[in-house]
Parts: C-alpha cells; sequence; structure tokens
C-alpha cells in the first residue's frame, strides 16, 4: 500500500506513467479518461473499445503470467474484484505497485473510478465520467415498477448481485433481491417473488445460450416471466464488468 501511495503522489506531476490493467473493466476506464497511451499490456480479456485488443496480453484474468509483468516494467499496475488476490499478492511482493478495485455496488463502481482516475492523474476526466454514467442511467425510467430477476450463473442458478440490484432499482424497476453478492436461492423464494422479465447474463457465455436451459428447468414454468416469454439473453460483458 506504501508503494501505491508514494505513485499517487507523483502521478500528477508525471503525465507518462507505464500501466498494466489486470481486468477489462479497469481497461474500459482507462480508455474513457484518456490513458490509453499508457496503458502498456493488459489481458487477454480486455476486449473493448475495439483498440484495447492491439495491446499485450499478460494471460488471464485471474491467472496472469507474473514473467509477462517484467518484460513492460510498469509504474502501476491495476487490478479488479477479490478473485484477484492471489495474483496481487504475488505481483506486490515482487515490488510493483498496485491498485486494486472491488466495487460491490453501484456507489463503489464510481468510487472505484474515482480511485483509478486519481492514480493516474485523470481526476478531472473520471469525474466527468461518472456524471455521464448516472445521466445515462436518469434518462432510464421503466413503467410500472416491473419485477425482474437476472441470472449471473446457471449450475447452480444464481441471482446477480453486486450492482446489478441498484441498477434494476435506479431505472426504476423492483429487483429480486435487495443487495450483496451474487448468491444461490430457494426456487420458492423466486416463485413467491414472481418476476415478469428475467435477463440471462451468464458470467463468461457472451450471448451463447437459449433461453430454454432456464424455461425447461423443473418448476419454473410457473413463473409470469416464463409463461409471458419475457426471458431474454445478454452479453454478460454489458453487466458483469463494472466499467
Amino acid at each position: 500500500m506504501d508503494c501505491f501511495n508514494q505513485f499517487s503522489k507523483t502521478s500528477q506531476e508525471n503525465s507518462y506513467v507505464r500501466i498494466i490493467s489486470l481486468a477489462p473493466s479497469n481497461t474500459e476506464i482507462l480508455y474513457r479518461i484518456g490513458t490509453e497511451d499508457q496503458v502498456v499490456a493488459t489481458t487477454s480479456l480486455c476486449d473493448y473499445p475495439e483498440e484495447a485488443r492491439e495491446k499485450p496480453s499478460i494471460g488471464g484474468w485471474t491467472n496472469p503470467k507474473v514473467s509477462r509483468i517484467h518484460e513492460f516494467d510498469p509504474d502501476l499496475i491495476i487490478a479488479s474484484d477479490d478473485l484477484q488476490d492471489e495474483a496481487v499478492e504475488k505481483i506486490q511482493k515482487d515490488g510493483y505497485p498496485v491498485l486494486q478495485v472491488k466495487p460491490h455496488s453501484l456507489e463503489e463502481v464510481y468510487e472505484s473510478i474515482e480511485e483509478i482516475g486519481e492514480a493516474v492523474g485523470k481526476q478531472d476526466e473520471a469525474e466527468k465520467l461518472i456524471e455521464e454514467m448516472k445521466n445515462e442511467l436518469e434518462e432510464i425510467e421503466l413503467e410500472g415498477s416491473p419485477r425482474i430477476y437476472c441470472e449471473e450463473w446457471m449450475d447452480p442458478p444464481m441471482v446477480s448481485g453486486n450492482w446489478i440490484p441498484d441498477l434494476i432499482k435506479e431505472i426504476g424497476g423492483e429487483y429480486f433481491i435487495d443487495e450483496g453478492r451474487s448468491r444461490e436461492f430457494d426456487l420458492a423464494e423466486l416463485k413467491e417473488f414472481d418476476p415478469e422479465y428475467i435477463f440471462m447474463h451468464i458470467c463468461g457465455a457472451g450471448e451463447n445460450l437459449n433461453t430454454e436451459q432456464l424455461t425447461e428447468r423443473d418448476g419454473w414454468g410457473e413463473l409470469t416471466s416464463v409463461q409471458k416469454n419475457q426471458v431474454y439473453i445478454i452479453d454478460d460483458n454489458l453487466l458483469n464488468r463494472p466499467g
């Protein structure tokens, strides 16, 4: 942590630093606040914006190759989520400054953007991005407060948590859970809630699913959303990345 604090103080004075992004969400944020030229490497999953695909890869999201990191001699490495704790620990042992953001709610997504902006000397740009995001959400208003269930994992079924409950509430919907991480649940709970709409954004699946994988489960045919054929598939990258 001391290494990162020292970096934060000097980053304002130095307009150019060498950054490695260890998560697609961080890469998207870095591009949006105008530091794409400072990003020297990313992960194999960092595919947005399109130009990010051209950056060298240091491996997967949860298992980056530390040996590759040495090649780029970064001034800052930006990690994300608790799943990267082990990788971050290894990297810090090599003396590299690491900023690890762990947003678990919509407000924490905004805070993580602020942290990244401050670390790379782009505070104004980060604040502008947050304001744009908030304005876009304010422009969306669902009619009639529809009951919504989002699914992040299928085996076993897990309701989407983290920032998803906040997003649904922000645009006027009623969500299956109030807050917390994605989790398993009792089908009886879901039947009592009886969602009018279901959105499947299964982690790692993109849009390579079919709704029958959900609608044909035992007991799920009783749900209003299934009976009205209001089950939809969304590219998981659009909802699972806190960017």
